[in-house]
């Protein structure tokens, strides 16, 4: 049986519809708890390594010294064409462990936006299926550059790169993936940053964003359970 290795770093962004859908297909995955102490394993024995968001600085490995251990599992992913899907945070580790630069706080984004596939994201078998417009989820300050090698799949009206692959089975998406209903209340709710997110954004602004919700949100779940399936048979995984 498939079996995927899943890095959460906090409490409020465990794999959510992720999670779901691989159960749905009969996929086991096991979700290490980095924040929490979990030894991340190796990545002998796994099908695929999905790396979730945070707010870690993707840069701060003497912060948080897990983050090197990441690094080191990224760099065997990518070398040893594992299927690999970084998240946020998890799309900037593997831009900063590819070479790419990152920018600190540097593009606050938090809502509903969306991302428009380039022209190579238009052919490319992760968004197979996929309007070239898709609805995202964002909540994050700091942006990736793509990787010396690497393709930029999808751009937004404000950070400039939202997706990219590197090599076959390596992406790094800017946006959100994962969140169900309970994550998005407990997000606009209850968030860790949340007072920080309304001194950024006003509360108008913040309170607009789960009055968006009936609408947006729907949308965003089926176009992101698509992009998951996708992964998952790129990575043989499913069918």
């Amino acid at each position: 049986m498939k079996r995927v290795l899943v890095v959460q770093h906090a409490w409020e962004d465990p794999p959510g519809t992720l999670g779901e859908i691989m159960q749905e297909q009969g996929i086991l995955f096991d979700t290490v708890k980095v924040e929490e102490g979990d030894a991340l394993p190796g990545l002998t024995g796994y099908d695929a390594f999905v790396i979730l968001g945070g707010p870690q600085h993707a840069a701060d490995d003497h912060v948080h010294l897990y983050l090197a251990q990441e690094k080191d599992l990224i760099r065997q992913a990518v070398a040893q064409d594992i299927p690999l899907l970084g998240v946020c945070l998890g799309g900037q580790l593997l831009a900063h462990t590819m070479g790419a630069p990152l920018q600190r706080d540097a593009m606050i984004e938090i809502g509903f936006y969306e991302a428009y596939l380039t022209a190579e994201g238009q052919h490319d078998p992760l968004f197979q299926g996929l309007p070239a417009t898709q609805q995202v989820f964002h909540w994050h300050a700091d942006t990736f550059e793509v990787p010396v090698g690497g393709v930029l799949l999808a751009t937004g009206d404000n950070a400039s790169k939202q997706a990219f692959r590197l090599g076959r089975r390596a992406y790094g998406l800017q946006y959100h993936i994962e969140l169900t209903p309970d994550m998005f209340d407990t997000w606009i709710h209850f968030h860790p940053h949340r007072q920080d997110a309304i001194e950024t954004l006003g509360l108008e602004r913040y309170t607009k964003i789960e009055q968006e919700r009936s609408v947006r949100y729907p949308v965003y779940r089926e176009h992101m359970g698509i992009l998951f399936k996708n992964f998952l048979s790129i990575g043989e995984l499913c069918s």
